[in-house]
């Protein structure tokens, strides 16, 4: 089993508790083509893109049920997050509404916010079409944000999402150990940053946030505070502070740590 189908299962499991926690019946994530709009949801719950329309739905009860096009059903049963995986050739709704009505929840959380861009994966055009689907069983009534649901999931973390957490930490840690011989007085900060982009380059990781401003790098008092690039204009200076804020992105999770050193005269 890959560790991303290990997230996922550990992640699913996780939104089980929740549900019950937040007294929840069902949590539906709807999807379609997601390598071009992708929900920020299924990273968690499923680790891998749709082509068909697609339905993920957890119940407070503990059944996980994946409603796919048939071309999708194989690979998500590789998962091994669904315990009731459902294919359908001609079109979602049949079975999408079958198993919304036998379930019956009195509410229907979907990845829908006004507050949380990370809970707001379900598209206008989307919710409209689902809404078309469910409409005749009056369903559309029921739904609520998932907000509370995402918002839980994502700030607790499973063993899986710890280990990947720690290592970016730790090739972080190992990347700020190296200032001492990078930034050495006269070096530039667009200097100290191409560095160290360069270990980053070498290693075939991603930086935490945009590339041109991670790392952050303030040498001396004049240095612009702030999330500015690394400018030629401002050096290394004995006497003066340098400081750092870098983070990596290794196996789709960051790290984000500051650092300052003294830099003796």
């Amino acid at each position: 089993m890959s560790d991303q189908f290990l997230l996922a299962r550990q992640k699913v499991d996780q939104a089980v508790d929740i549900l019950n926690e937040l007294d929840i019946d069902v949590w539906m994530t709807f999807v379609r083509e997601t390598s071009l709009s992708p929900d920020p949801a299924l990273d968690l719950i499923l680790g891998m893109d749709m082509v068909w329309q697609s339905a993920f739905i957890l119940t407070r009860e503990g059944r996980r049920i994946a409603i796919v096009g048939q071309h999708d059903a194989e690979n998500v049963r590789q998962v091994g997050a669904y315990t009731e995986v459902i294919p359908y050739v001609e079109g979602i709704r049949t079975p999408l509404v079958t198993t919304l009505l036998e379930l019956d929840p009195r509410q229907i959380a979907l990845n829908y916010s006004e507050n949380d861009v990370a809970s707001d994966g379900l598209g206008h055009g989307l919710m409209l079409l689902l809404r078309g689907y469910l409409a005749d069983a009056t369903l559309p009534d029921r739904f609520i944000s998932a907000e509370p649901v995402i918002s839980a999931l994502r700030g607790r973390k499973s063993p899986a999402e710890i280990e990947r957490i720690s290592a970016a930490i730790s090739t972080t840690q190992f990347v700020f150990n190296q200032i001492g011989e990078i930034a050495a007085p006269g070096v530039s900060e667009a200097e100290a940053a191409y560095a160290i982009h360069q270990i980053v380059t070498d290693r075939n990781l991603g930086t935490a946030w945009d590339w041109d401003y991670c790392p952050t790098l303030n040498a001396g008092p004049d240095s612009p505070v702030g999330h500015v690039a690394p400018m030629h204009e401002y050096a290394v200076t004995p006497g003066t502070l340098l400081h750092m804020d870098f983070g990596i992105k290794q196996d789709d999770y960051c790290a984000d740590l500051q650092r300052v050193w003294y830099v003796r005269q």
